[in-house]
């Protein structure tokens, strides 16, 4: 029987933790309850921290990760099993996922619902020792604590979709070690560290049932957010021309505003999104300039959904619930970017506020730029902050032209210090999960989904018949516009001097068309004067909408000016693969075949190609975030100069001494591996040299590609 989240505290215990919190009559800086309510109080991020902290965190990401300047570390992929090391606690072994001396809070984790395999539904346990404590205050199943399954419920903890965040602050005075038993998988924790001589109360599960009405009450305003509606109201209802715009001056002196609402009316609704941009200033200083659409993550069409701080109706009203001060002005204005009218509706409600020196101005920023190809891998930027400031949230855009996966890219957030050490405080494990779910399949429109602090508001959806899954299914997957937003409460990034917040562009497919388009946006509060790098882009604004179409047209084009490439569909091209190894003797590099006879088609016009080798040398190839059975196809290559080859999938010898022989340097016919079920979420492919034939001059090898298929595809 499993135990209870509440029952490893025991009275001594108990005792020794009250009294290790502070002097009787002392009441800590930071309590369990002061957490609470500070979840759900807006007004808390428009001031630097009255009790200072960094925000910290700690992910399964791939340790070979250790310098911008390894490109193959920095960019390794597989970014689960990963810990802190490993611990022997009463006979059995713990893997240490967080390590922290000093008082803190943890403040979010996100899991997967599923442990190595999508068939496995149970995972581990995971353990919480605090304050030093040999017995974890905490023990409990980690798949149940994230996703709402166990005593922590909803907004505290949140089902996703494939994955779950708990948001329940679990605080402690001294320390805190977070372990899980035998083996981890993957898992991101964002806490916070208190300033050193911070006083803060150590969490105790029987706190749950202590503060049971205050948990219902701040859970209630967090699912049902209020509007503000009193203070001064301001309405904007006007058809704004093309290249013209609608203001309004907001009152004059120590003021916010507290409520933001829109709607639009146009022929062109998509077109109308990203060419009606919203520009606001305070105290001289313009602060915001984002499109409306980007700004609400509905990009192209009408998503609707319900966040603690934004909101879309399905009548396509727009709410924002940031709280936005000022000392002495403010202005909103709303311009129409394109060529034809707009009506706009808004209402912005504003109140009293008191200003001081802590107060902070709010932000948002909007950056796109052209298509990228899919390899090289490179971090873009969502954008460079110079000054004090807090980070609250962004939204993810992606249009992908392709039905396939798209999102392998972690985040990398520097904050002050982490710039001159050159290594972020927060490394991620991979797009959606930095946006609280999960991969394991390509994603459907069914898989939208809103909670509070969290969205996957859109899964492409638009279907393209030529286009068609692994299983040959055509269909609306991914294909055009995928968005993801991330709001921020207690996980919020204070930073002091710098924040600079990187993501990589890293798709999942490596085929040479398959590009992606990005927009970004960020949302911040800075002191005034703060510097950062996103300027507005009104000719990016006003362009037309792009659409899968465009993405496959401007790739056409650039592969075109290199020469027209070939290549095979869905393939994973093996010399751009991050995740390669080889025996120390053994030496490869990206070979150019465009130069070789018109019927000798390499995908990539590249190949994986050996030029020195001995028998016995291998390469392993591996192929992470695999969940499902999958038919694998090796294309190579044959040449007078390469030998026989040892072909192994997951450790399984499946193909014996294979003949990469040939007359010339040319591709040979798809070798069938066979249907092989992923170990640990991995495919290994490992080719091992041993001789060579009679005609051969060499036993060297060369490998074009790979493609995954559905596990019934023989073709």
């Amino acid at each position: 029987m499993r135990k209870s989240i509440l029952g490893y505290v025991g009275v001594s215990i108990l005792i020794i933790l009250i009294a290790s919190q502070c002097s009787v009559g002392t009441k800590p800086d930071v309590t369990f309850k002061s957490l609470l309510y500070e979840m759900a109080d807006r007004s808390v991020i428009t001031h630097w921290p009255k009790n200072e902290y960094k925000s910290l965190q700690t992910s399964s990401y791939n340790r070979a990760a250790k310098t911008p300047d390894d490109r193959k570390g920095w960019f390794a992929n597989g970014d689960c099993g990963y810990g802190l090391g490993v611990e022997e606690k009463n006979g059995r072994k713990e893997v240490v996922l967080l390590d922290h001396n000093g008082p803190g809070v943890i403040t979010r984790i996100w899991s997967p619902y599923f442990f190595r395999s999508l068939k496995n539904r149970v995972g581990k346990d995971i353990m919480f020792y605090l304050d030093g404590d040999t017995v974890p205050t905490i023990k409990t199943n980690l798949i149940e604590l994230v996703t709402g399954k166990g005593e922590v419920k909803e907004p505290f903890a949140q089902y996703t979709n494939r994955a779950g965040d708990l948001y329940l602050p679990i605080s402690y005075a001294k320390s805190c070690k977070i372990t899980m038993s035998d083996a981890s998988f993957f898992y991101i924790i964002n806490y916070r560290a208190y300033d050193e001589g911070t006083t803060v109360e150590t969490f105790k599960p029987e706190l749950l049932s202590k503060y049971k009405d205050d948990l219902a009450k701040v859970g209630n305003s967090i699912l049902e957010p209020e509007n503000f509606d009193d203070g001064e109201a301001f309405t904007i209802s006007e058809a704004i021309q093309s290249g013209k715009s609608a203001s309004l001056r907001l009152p004059d002196g120590n003021n916010a505003v507290r409520h933001l609402e829109f709607h639009l009316d146009a022929a062109n609704i998509p077109q109308a999104l990203r060419s009606t941009v919203l520009e606001m200033s305070f105290d001289g200083e313009q602060t915001v300039w984002c499109p409306l659409g980007d700004f609400f993550a509905n990009v192209n069409a009408i998503d609707p959904y319900k966040m603690w701080e934004r909101e879309v109706k399905s009548d396509g009203t727009m709410v924002c619930r940031w709280i936005m001060p000022y000392k002495e002005k403010g202005e909103l204005r709303i311009i129409n970017l394109a060529k034809h009218p707009v009506v706009v509706k808004a209402k912005v409600n504003t109140s009293s506020w008191k200003w001081d020196d802590t107060s902070l101005h709010f932000h948002a920023n909007w950056w796109t730029d052209l298509p990228y190809a899919p390899r090289p891998v490179f971090d873009m930027n969502f954008i460079d902050i110079k000054g004090r400031g807090i980070h609250v949230g962004d939204n993810l855009i992606v249009l992908n032209p392709h039905w396939s996966w798209w999102g392998e890219g972690d985040e990398k957030i520097y904050v002050d210090e982490d710039i001159d050490r050159r290594f972020p405080s927060h490394f991620g494990t991979g797009s959606e999960d930095y946006y609280g779910w999960a991969g394991g399949q390509v994603p459907k429109r069914e898989d939208e989904f809103s909670a509070p602090f969290l969205g996957n508001i859109r899964v492409g959806g638009q279907h393209h018949p030529k286009e068609r899954d692994h299983a040959g299914r055509s269909g609306p997957f991914t294909r055009g516009y995928n968005i993801c937003t991330r709001t921020r409460s207690l996980d919020a990034t204070p930073f002091r001097s710098r924040f600079k917040f990187d993501m990589e562009a890293y798709n999942m497919v490596s085929s040479p068309d398959a590009f992606l388009q990005y927009a970004l946006v960020t949302f911040w509060y800075g002191e005034p004067g703060v510097k950062h790098n996103r300027v507005p882009m009104s000719e990016q604004a006003a362009a037309p909408v792009p659409q899968p179409e465009d993405v496959e047209a401007f790739a056409k084009t650039q592969l075109e000016q290199k020469g027209n490439v070939f290549y095979i569909k869905d393939a994973i091209e093996l010399e751009s693969l991050n995740g390669v190894s080889v025996s120390p003797t053994l030496k490869w590099k990206s070979l150019k075949t465009r130069n070789l006879k018109e019927d000798s088609k390499f995908s990539n016009a590249h190949v994986f190609g050996v030029n020195s080798a001995k028998i016995g040398d291998s390469a392993v190839f591996t192929f992470n975030e695999q969940y499902e059975d999958r038919r694998i196809f090796l294309y190579p290559a044959v040449s007078p100069n390469y030998g026989k080859l040892n072909i192994f999938v997951n450790g399984k010898l499946v193909k014996k001494a294979w003949d990469g022989y040939g007359k010339s340097l040319k591709p040979a016919s798809a070798i069938d591996l066979g249907v092989h079920t992923p170990d640990g979420n991995v495919f290994k492919i490992k080719v091992e040299v041993v001789g060579k034939s009679e005609d051969a001059v060499g036993n060297l090898f060369g490998l074009d590609c790979v493609v995954l298929k559905s596990a019934a595809d023989k073709s």
